[in-house]
């Protein structure tokens, strides 16, 4: 039996949130805005899939294309519009997120 590599062509990024939001599409909104802001309006409608948002808004996890992950890291980073997203984790492997440093 042969086996294959697993390809991995997500990449996952969990952010902590300041001020603290549930509404996934204000999350959405403000990467948007911060690609938006940093590279120009081709960029604006990158793909970004938001997975799980925290019960009290604090952290959320979004899934994204592996080659915009970086992208996207350096546009939240430089952008200063509320809410604030600051790169906790990230991960082409969802699972290695489940750890946070809190927790250990």
């Amino acid at each position: 039996m042969q086996t294959q590599p697993l390809t991995l062509e997500n990449h996952y990024i969990r952010f902590s949130i300041r001020p603290e939001t549930k509404d996934a599409l204000t999350i959405r909104r403000c990467i948007s805005d911060a690609l938006t802001q940093n590279f120009g309006s081709t960029y604006s409608s990158t793909y970004i899939d938001v997975l799980w948002v925290e019960d009290n808004g604090k952290e959320c996890v979004i899934r994204v294309n592996k080659g915009d992950a970086v992208r996207i890291s350096a546009a939240v980073a430089s952008s200063n519009e509320p809410p604030s997203l600051t790169v906790a984790q990230e991960s082409p492997f969802l699972p290695s997120l489940l750890c946070s440093n809190s927790s250990l």
